[in-house]
């Protein structure tokens, strides 16, 4: 019996940190994934913005920047966004590249990989209009 108590407490001693180590991963993945989905939100509002015209280009790639610094909190990449007119569309593409220094073992596998095209996003492009709103039509 005393064998046997042994014999568990080894595989348990074999399979925590495994287990352990899936569990967190979990979590950890989907903290990411809630990361990504709030930036690619970002993403999509820029190119809806950057459509309506209402701001420049260059705003609008100094503000997913900024929105990637206050809410991602992984370092190990940076976002370079691009926004580009495309026959009337705007066109928004987020690569993000790899910062930091890495083991020369990781470099020489490309993992993690130096860049990741992730976000794309089109939109129509939409004429400026002003849209007035009184009393036209009205002599009285």
């Amino acid at each position: 019996m005393r064998r046997q108590q042994g014999q568990s407490a080894v595989e348990f001693a074999l399979m925590a940190p495994m287990i352990f180590l899936m569990i967190f991963g979990l979590i950890y993945s989907g903290i990411m994934f809630m990361e990504y989905m709030h930036y690619s939100n970002a993403v999509r509002k820029a190119a809806r913005v950057v459509a309506l015209d209402k701001t420049t280009r260059e705003q609008e790639q100094a503000w997913l920047r900024e929105i990637w610094k206050e809410e991602v909190s992984v370092t190990l990449y940076e976002p370079d966004p691009k926004i580009i007119a495309d026959n009337g569309d705007i066109v928004v593409t987020v690569t993000f590249v790899r910062v930091g220094s890495l083991p020369v073992i990781l470099h020489m596998l490309d993992f993690p990989p130096s860049e990741i095209k992730a976000l794309n996003y089109r939109m129509k492009a939409e004429d400026s209009t002003i849209i007035t709103t009184g009393t036209e039509g009205d002599d009285g």
